[in-house]
């Protein structure tokens, strides 16, 4: 998939709204915390990569 044709900042969204939801449930899941979290993280890098490739 073309990264022109993700859009970073839904997904990035999404997992925000998504992680605030986890953390204010009454049953906290850690695992699905923790695995939202590093999804997170990934987008991150995903973000920084596509931008790097972007100026070469």
């Amino acid at each position: 998939m073309y990264s022109s044709m993700i859009d970073f900042n839904k997904i990035s969204q999404s997992l925000a709204e998504t992680i605030e939801a986890i953390r204010n449930e009454q049953d906290l899941s850690p695992f699905a915390l923790e695995q939202l979290e590093n999804a997170q993280n990934e987008l991150q890098q995903a973000m920084s990569y596509s931008l790097s490739s972007l100026h070469k």
